[in-house]
């Protein structure tokens, strides 16, 4: 198999041209909850990946052609508030969709409104298909508040070490996808700084900025 792409717990190959394997490397990892979410997500009109079949760590889903957004961004900076608008859309239409009961909420205080969130929600995981963006990667996808969602791509996208340009860029983008997403960020912040500090994946120097933005939003 073909490695095509490499994320911070799993890696991506190619079976053939319609579809891709995905794989956790921690192999006790069921991908079981995930591709039960995309399945709903896509029976409910949101625009993710088909799924194929899901067996332990392993999930087989539909290889979707085109540039993530970040390549996109690369090349194209000068529409950083174009792909924002696309961003804060679809946080926007996924908030829309009240949560299914078996999601796992994302706090235990019974919230009865509680909406599908991503938590994960960034360019990397939004290809730009000749069909139209689609969300990939829903491992960490919960119930609960729109607002900590679109805080969790806030926190993400500050607290990435990038020169100076490149951060520029992305406070551009975000601005747009804020305005668009029309949720409450600042709100969002205390929740969403806490779940990217649990995150045993960061570096020390990504620890260090997410703390710097949590006792900012104190």
């Amino acid at each position: 198999m073909e490695l095509i792409a490499k994320g911070r717990e799993a890696d991506v190959y190619a079976l053939d041209e319609g579809w891709v394997l995905r794989r956790f490397r921690d192999g006790g990892r069921s991908t079981a909850q995930e591709a039960r979410t995309l399945r709903w997500l896509a029976a409910a009109g949101y625009p993710v990946p088909a799924v194929h079949a899901a067996d332990g760590a392993d999930l087989v889903m539909e290889r979707l052609h085109g540039p993530t957004m970040s390549e996109a961004l690369r090349e194209h900076p000068w529409r950083a508030a174009e792909y924002g608008a696309v961003l804060g859309r679809l946080h926007r239409e996924l908030h829309a969709l009240r949560a299914p009961e078996w999601l796992p909420p994302l706090t235990d205080d019974g919230a009865g409104d509680a909406r599908v969130l991503h938590l994960d929600l960034h360019p990397e995981n939004v290809l730009l298909t000749a069909q139209g963006p689609r969300v990939i990667d829903w491992s960490n996808a919960r119930a609960g508040a729109p607002e900590v969602d679109v805080a969790m791509t806030s926190v993400i996208l500050r607290c990435l070490e990038l020169p100076l340009p490149t951060r520029l860029v992305l406070r551009a983008l975000l601005r747009s996808a804020n305005r668009a997403a029309e949720a409450d960020v600042r709100a969002g912040m205390p929740a969403a700084t806490r779940l990217r500090l649990a995150d045993p994946t960061l570096s020390p120097a990504e620890i260090r900025l997410v703390e710097e933005l949590r006792q900012r939003y104190a």
